[in-house]
């Protein structure tokens, strides 16, 4: 008998762990919802540019400039013009560029359904906003004035060479290696929502304290969270996995250091590059410390916030208040 309760016991315990375990999080929860499917045409305008018969160029080019006006809205009677395609198309650079867009992307298998979830949740919080019904993919030869994800009025361009996952292609181009990382496909569907946040969501502001920064790029990490709900949060922050798990560990230690040392309402531009400026570590605290973790702690206040306040997502995306939604969050940093 007594090996019979010794057991039910510890099976008893085996289910209240389990449940605690699988218990989410309140602002988590919050985030479970159930979306309708979004479905979205999808058009590959690579396969098409760099298939051209480039001894014709001019007139292939007149011939899809209707199908793909996002591209060619421009004077096609202009030689200059042609010629800016044409070698663009015709570059060696480019034309790797394509192979191995289409050797990583042979169908949109792997980006479809990612796109197509982010615009669900989207369409679930703002059902009123008129979204995309149509995707361009391309290549765009990975420069910096040309964004990864772009939002027309009636539709979507991704340009698939940002996400090839080749540290040594992002390396010919000059890409620091701590961004190259981040290069998968597991970023499209943040930079998805990041695009929908900038055009849908964001209400533009001055650069103000530390705090009102961190709790801004708080609202901005929650907003992606709840269009991409399963995604890791290395990859939502942009770090690799060691660096999330060192922000976790010394959550309290740096925390502590930002108060005690009255950095919180800082406006310097010193204070604002060493908690947001971009970079492969925050040497202030460590070579292992990610960069930017004035994000790690905006991201925690607004769960914080959330998982302490009746409020809905979409009244907590609209407040402006940024010190109050700090001051309501009851965030206390992990010790």
């Amino acid at each position: 008998m007594k090996t019979i309760t010794n057991v039910l016991t510890l099976f008893s315990l085996f289910l209240v762990m389990a449940s605690c375990k699988e218990k989410a999080p309140a602002y988590k929860a919050k985030l479970d919802i159930k979306t309708e499917p979004y479905h979205l045409e999808f058009d590959r305008y690579e396969e098409v540019l760099f298939n051209l018969d480039t001894a014709n160029f001019q007139s292939e080019l007149m011939k899809i400039q209707d199908q793909y006006s996002v591209f060619l809205n421009g004077d096609l009677n202009n030689p200059d013009a042609v010629k800016y395609l044409k070698d663009f198309a015709t570059d060696p650079f480019s034309i790797a560029l394509y192979r191995k867009v289409i050797a990583v992307f042979p169908d949109l298998k792997q980006v479809k359904p990612m796109v197509e979830d982010v615009l669900a949740h989207f369409h679930y919080y703002y059902p009123d906003i008129q979204l995309p019904t149509k995707v361009f993919t391309c290549v765009t030869g990975v420069t910096a004035d040309v964004p990864a994800v772009q939002l027309f009025d009636d539709a979507m361009v991704i340009s698939l060479d940002w996400y090839l996952n080749d540290e040594e292609v992002y390396d010919q181009i000059g890409m620091p290696k701590y961004i190259a990382l981040r290069r998968n496909v597991q970023t499209l569907a943040k930079d998805v929502a990041q695009e929908l946040y900038m055009n849908y969501v964001c209400q533009w502001r001055k650069q103000g304290q530390v705090i009102d920064e961190m709790v801004n790029n708080g609202k901005v990490d929650y907003f992606i969270e709840a269009m991409c709900p399963t995604m890791p949060d290395s990859v939502l922050l942009g770090y690799s996995s060691s660096q999330w798990l060192w922000a976790m560990e010394n959550e309290g230690q740096v925390w502590a250091d930002i108060v005690g040392n009255r950095r919180l309402f800082d406006s310097s531009l010193d204070s604002y590059m060493m908690f947001f400026g971009d970079g492969p570590f925050t040497q202030a605290y460590s070579n292992d410390a990610p960069s930017r973790l004035g994000e790690f702690f905006g991201l925690n206040i607004i769960r914080s916030y959330f998982s302490n306040n009746e409020t809905s997502f979409q009244e907590l995306m609209q407040r402006k208040d940024l010190q109050s939604i700090f001051q309501d969050s009851g965030y206390k940093p992990r010790k």
